[in-house]
């Protein structure tokens, strides 16, 4: 049994190293909503360092939300200040969380729903750091059953 349990952090090792080889990904980061609700003033801020300004990118918002999460879509404010300061105008941006017929879309495990919805394609023309600034845009003040907010940023072939 000792000899069992002293391959759990190998085996946790070479899983995190199997993860982190897709090298597409250029930026991931997840933030954990409070367990009260978001409050429509609590914006979530996504650095992201770009040194490659040739390719193009996809720019994934990452959901988790619970089963009890009271809609079927999400609005949301997206923010984009670019490392030389300048500002891109608030995007309001929609996702379908659910289907017509009630089921949600995305994967679920127990009471949590994961879901990834592509936001934008997207050519970075500076180096630096882009700040990616977003709040949801739904008409409750605190929205309740949203658990967690990413985004992933990959490059395109």
């Amino acid at each position: 049994m000792k000899k069992l349990l002293g391959l759990i952090p190998i085996f946790v090792l070479f899983a995190s190293l199997l993860a982190a080889c897709d090298s597409s990904v250029m930026y991931s980061d997840s933030k954990r909503i409070d367990d009260k609700g978001w409050n429509a003033s609590d914006k979530l801020i996504f650095n992201c360092e770009v040194e490659d300004t040739t390719g193009n990118y996809l720019c994934c918002l990452d959901i988790r939300n619970s089963i009890d999460y009271s809609y079927s879509n999400i609005y949301f404010f997206i923010k984009t200040i670019y490392p030389d300061g300048t500002i891109a105008v608030d995007t309001n941006v929609e996702f379908s969380l659910a289907e017509r017929d009630g089921r949600w879309r995305g994967r679920q495990s127990g009471r949590y729903i994961d879901g990834r919805y592509p936001l934008c394609a997207f050519h970075f023309p500076q180096k630096g750091i882009y700040q990616f600034v977003v709040s949801h845009a739904m008409r409750d003040t605190i929205l309740a059953g949203m658990h967690d907010v990413g985004m992933t940023i990959q490059k395109l072939d």
